[in-house]
């Protein structure tokens, strides 16, 4: 899914609003992803991690000790907000001894799962830490789909028991979904499996490459025309957008700014997709990676006016622009990501059809009418918009 700088939207008070301004203009920690583990217990067609097996003992993982103390660091920060991820997070025998720890340094806590591993007695264990959600993936609204994409016979069937043995702990939950070539034409079911189970309803139209470079996952993004159906379709009426220059200064992607991930071994990234180490925990505190590392300057400087193609482009209210996807494309952190690109042509096709907008209001420059023509003459190409990713 895509990165986590979303920020918990049940805080709501004018104070509370101040503070994150507050925070974002200091450039102030408040959003941390951790991948505890890349152990799986499913082998995912779409995955951008190279998993292990559940089984393996890796050598490098951080221990129990060692993730205390980065979660005493996180907290002298001032961080908000904190998700515990993987691989599958539950494989990790000591989860429940850090989810503990953080729910005593108050953080706003997230676990994601594919479900699998939650029994009775360890949805009481979610429940015991107090997480604001479990979010759960789910691929398909039937074992014919989930299974086939998690290559994991029996997984829906877990996976579907798991958000019923939560709700009843009264654990809120969230059904996650990526939409691909395999499940799009589940949306609605997959909308209303949610609504049956009593989850919120969250998905996400981004495939991202292997951090290794492999395209495989790519194979299975949705193409163009998918797109714009999708758009067509939800969209919703007063939906409207016009051409705006960006103002001088505004940044189009906020990495680097209030966020970080650490991996299993303690590296630190500045978000999912933008797989640059900016340290590693082992050999410095979270606090002076944050300060010092020299990536966070580099990030910093990535304004609009920095970014010679987005800085002019007229579909920057319809784009989402993703620095990390435009440096595994094109390996420049200026360049204009193709999928976002795409997804701003196809956000507008549907407006123009719908009649909320003008081709006047929405104009294309070179880059995006040759992007536009690429599309509409090879519909399948969508399903490698990024097809000229560099090789990490």
């Amino acid at each position: 899914m895509s990165s986590e700088n979303t920020q918990i939207s049940h805080h709501s008070s004018d104070s509370y609003r101040t503070l994150l301004a507050q925070a974002r203009r200091q450039r102030r920690l408040l959003s941390v992803h951790w991948e505890l583990t890349h152990r799986c217990n499913e082998r995912c067609t779409h995955c951008y991690l190279d998993v292990q097996p559940p089984q393996m003992h890796p050598t490098d993982e951080l221990t129990t000790g060692e993730c205390l103390r980065v979660l005493d660091q996180m907290a002298a920060l001032g961080a908000l907000y904190l998700t515990l991820s993987g691989g599958e997070v539950l494989l990790r025998r000591d989860w429940q001894e850090i989810a503990t720890a953080a729910h005593a340094h108050r953080f706003v806590l997230r676990i994601f799962t594919n479900g699998l591993a939650i029994t009775p007695a360890v949805a009481a264990r979610l429940a015991a830490v107090h997480p604001y959600a479990v979010e759960i993936s789910v691929y398909g609204a039937d074992a014919a789909v989930h299974d086939a994409i998690t290559r994991r016979a029996g997984a829906f069937t877990r996976t579907r028991r798991a958000f019923v043995l939560l709700a009843e702990r009264g654990v809120r939950t969230v059904l996650k979904t990526p939409l691909m070539a395999d499940n799009i034409d589940q949306f609605d079911a997959l909308r209303a499996l949610a609504a049956e189970l009593g989850a919120t309803f969250r998905y996400d139209l981004v495939l991202t490459p292997k951090r290794s470079g492999d395209r495989t996952p790519l194979r299975h993004a949705l193409c163009y025309a998918d797109l714009v159906e999708h758009y067509r379709r939800t969209l919703p009426a007063a939906a409207s957008a016009f051409a705006a220059p960006h103002a001088p200064g505004c940044r189009l992607c906020n990495v680097g700014h209030n966020a970080l991930v650490i991996t299993p071994n303690g590296d630190i990234y500045p978000c999912l997709e933008l797989p640059m180490v900016a340290g590693n925990v082992r050999r410095a505190s979270l606090q002076t990676i944050w300060e010092e590392a020299p990536i966070w300057k580099t990030l910093g400087n990535l304004h609009a006016d920095k970014l010679t193609v987005c800085a002019v482009c007229p579909l920057g209210s319809l784009c989402h622009r993703c620095h990390g996807l435009a440096h595994y494309e094109h390996g420049d952190l200026h360049a204009p990501s193709t999928i976002h690109c795409t997804l701003a042509l196809a956000r507008r096709q549907a407006l123009l059809e719908r009649g909320l907008a003008t081709p006047n209001e929405l104009p294309l420059t070179v880059h995006l009418t040759s992007l536009k023509t690429s599309l509409e003459t090879k519909p399948m190409a969508g399903n490698t918009a990024l097809s000229n990713i560099r090789r990490a």
